[in-house]
């Protein structure tokens, strides 16, 4: 059962809901600050991370003294290590079924469009191998923690049916990605979102959402550079 002695009125799980966006948001786009300032594009990028995993101490800091909730409404559930390898390996494969899939259908329909900034943040990452691994945890740590961990069971409790909350957590992940400034980049993330949003309903153990994710951008981002 869920936590909710706090957040029985709409007003505060609205006010949560939008916050919990708004943070990773702000810090995505903090490297803005500095434009013109004469910070290279790699220092630029490690702020931008740092400033997610600020947003996730900000918004575990709101859970506990606002909300006076736990960051995780829903207790997680222990696997034996066989159990959580499964489990791990599930999500795996329908995750890259989804975007297969996905990818099939982008195909078809011919909506192709190169991003300009993800070529940049994939030159970067030719340079310095340790930026990729600290981009693929943080992504995996912070992304999960705060899209997944935190905002969709509030939206659950806030519409009281867990579809729409799967739809919406996963849709303002995509526009999350807006930023590499494709309709591809947005797509791709809305699809992986449906997936992990499904999984943690079944699982209820954000470890697993988050080494998949760590591996899956971890696999895709190498095969890229």
């Amino acid at each position: 059962m869920l936590n909710i002695s706090n957040l029985a009125k709409k007003p505060a799980l609205i006010i949560s809901i939008i916050i919990s966006v708004l943070l990773p948001v702000l810090a995505l786009y903090s490297p803005l600050l500095f434009k013109g300032l004469g910070i290279s594009k790699e220092i630029q990028f490690y702020i931008s991370r740092l400033a997610i995993w600020v947003s996730l101490l900000l918004l575990f800091l709101y859970s506990l003294k606002i909300e006076k909730q736990p960051f995780l409404l829903w207790k997680e559930t222990n696997f034996t290590f066989p159990d959580f390898a499964i489990a791990l390996f599930k999500t795996f494969v329908k995750l890259f079924i989804a975007v297969y899939i996905t990818g099939l259908l982008i195909m078809l329909f011919k909506v192709t469009a190169e991003s300009a900034v993800l070529q940049k943040a994939l030159a970067l990452f030719k340079k310095s191998y340790f930026l990729l691994f600290f981009t693929c945890v943080t992504a995996g740590i912070t992304e999960e923690l705060i899209f997944r961990g935190y905002l969709l069971p509030r939206l659950e409790l806030l519409f009281k049916n867990k579809i729409p909350a799967i739809i919406i957590s996963s849709v303002l992940f995509g526009l999350l990605h807006i930023g590499y400034g494709t309709l591809l980049n947005v797509i791709g993330p809305i699809v992986i979102g449906l997936v992990f949003a499904i999984q943690y309903e079944k699982y209820r153990n954000i470890k697993i959402l988050i080494v998949c994710h760590f591996l899956w951008d971890l696999m895709l981002l190498t095969a890229k550079t």
